[in-house]
């Protein structure tokens, strides 16, 4: 991207490293060529054909600093309940907008890469469940292969923090081969991806700074949540649901000393499984996910109901196992889950709205309907984060990973 000011021009490949300068961008789309002369910039096509430079504001807080926390991991998963309070005060009307696309849409799907694709995946309970709409997730990585489905009737629905992540940017340009509609979740105005969909959806959550995501994940739960409660007629109900998981959010953060006392339990252990059955089965996804990627301790996601076909012969006596099981319509079989990995000898952890006997530990999280959804993955951030404190690592820069991942 280029801005310019009084003072000159600047060049970078993130508007955050242009923030502190200028207010004013241009993207620079791929096989155009921009010739810069003194102070005097000219843009052109790839035939050499003058073109005119439209910039865009960048409307980008600027938010380097740590403001008095130890990581930006910690500091962003704090930041949570202000971006969720932002999306629920805020969006009906860019909602409904996006509903109006869907409702006209025939064969539609949700696609992302790693913890976007388990947004995807919640959301396609989400739009089952509430609003009564099949909408397929698929990994972006993976999509490419599934394109023939695609028609000019299709709506694809990417989700990217970034809005660089270069297997979802392949998979739009495969859709729009198709003729088939785009309609992008994204952090990044100006991102790749948001110059390249037909419609978009700004996520609103500012700056992501660490590696991991955080605020952008449960930021994508809250669209999707609302999105599909827009489409069934119910959006007070979803506002309200979702400000109840505000305050449970603001709870488990405010409570966490006891997230920080299991992390200390965990921390050697050598295997970590989470189980859940519906909604939940994404939440336990995502759960394993931040402890892999920060702590480096393996852990797994399960549906619950997978554990007796094959799953259960890795249960020995101690193994940690967390249940996220709130009091919906797979309460009882998660319980029996439970007790099922609890007399193979199992350390049970459970997440919800009501105790039992067979959780070893127990972490309450009141009832948000499906919202529920996001203080459970708050309490998995949180866990993630301390495991890591406590092996004497960093959480913002874990090894091996990339914030924008941009190549194949």
């Amino acid at each position: 991207m280029v801005g310019k000011n009084h003072g000159g021009i600047f060049l970078a490949s993130d508007a955050s490293a242009l923030a502190p300068y200028i207010n004013k961008v241009y993207f620079l789309d791929d096989c155009e060529i921009l010739v810069i002369k003194e102070k005097n910039l000219s843009l052109f096509d790839k035939n050499g054909k003058p073109k005119k430079i439209n910039f865009i504001n960048l409307n980008y807080k600027v938010e380097d600093t740590l403001g008095g926390y130890k990581h930006f991991m910690i500091k962003e998963i704090n930041e949570q309940p202000k971006v969720l309070k932002t999306i629920v005060d805020t969006q009906e009307q860019n909602l409904k907008k996006a509903a109006n696309l869907i409702k006209k849409s025939y064969g539609s799907y949700f696609i992302g890469c790693g913890s976007a694709y388990y947004a995807s995946l919640t959301g396609t309970y989400f739009f089952s469940k509430i609003a009564k709409r099949h909408i397929n997730a698929a990994v972006a990585s993976e999509f490419s292969y599934l394109a023939d489905f695609l028609k000019e009737t299709s709506l694809v629905i990417p989700l990217s923090q970034s809005g660089e992540t270069i297997d979802v940017i392949s998979s739009i340009k495969k859709a729009k081969e198709k003729k088939a509609k785009t309609l992008a979740l994204t952090n990044v105005l100006g991102s790749t991806l948001y110059r390249l969909a037909d419609e978009k959806l700004l996520l609103l959550a500012g700056p992501e700074k660490c590696v991991l995501s955080t605020k952008s994940f449960t930021a994508k739960l809250a669209f999707l949540y609302l999105l599909a409660h827009i489409l069934n007629g119910t959006f007070k109900k979803g506002q309200e649901n979702l400000k109840k998981a505000i305050k449970e959010v603001e709870k488990i953060i405010n409570e966490r000393e006891k997230i920080k006392k299991l992390a200390s339990f965990l921390k050697n252990k050598e295997h970590i499984f989470i189980l859940g059955r519906g909604v939940s089965y994404p939440v336990a996804l995502e759960s394993a996910l931040k402890i892999k990627e920060s702590s480096y301790i393996h852990a797994e996601g399960f549906p619950a109901g997978e554990l007796k076909h094959g799953v259960i012969a890795l249960i020995e006596k101690e193994t940690p196992v967390i249940v996220y099981n709130p009091v919906d319509e797979t309460y009882e079989d998660t319980l029996s889950s439970a007790y099922e990995v609890s007399a193979r000898g199992a350390y049970v952890i459970g997440i919800s709205s009501k105790n039992n006997s067979v959780y070893h530990q127990f972490f309450q999280i009141e009832d948000c309907a499906d919202a529920t959804t996001i203080p459970n993955v708050v309490f998995a951030q949180l866990l993630g984060y301390y495991m890591t404190l406590a092996r004497g690592l960093d959480p913002d820069k874990p090894r091996n990973l990339a914030k924008s991942v941009t190549v194949k």
